[in-house]
């Protein structure tokens, strides 16, 4: 298992997710960001289509980089 931090970012700046999460690879850490991104959606938060959902290993190494709208299809 690896840690995966899940990063909003904005124009101004990254809202970084300090606790992370234990996942078994990059698909697992996919399939959440994708979760993520779709319930705040959901409840109506981060309209703004230019946020992104980046997402980085217990490195903090970037190892996906979503667009927000993604999350909802």
């Amino acid at each position: 298992m690896s840690r995966y931090f899940f990063n909003i970012r904005r124009i101004d700046r990254e809202d970084r997710d300090q606790r992370g999460k234990l996942l078994p690879d990059d698909t697992a850490a996919l399939d959440h960001a994708l979760s993520i991104i779709k319930s705040l959606r959901q409840r109506g938060e981060h309209e703004d289509p230019g946020l992104m959902m980046i997402v980085r290993n217990g490195r903090r190494e970037t190892v996906l980089s979503l667009p927000f709208h993604a999350g909802s299809a």
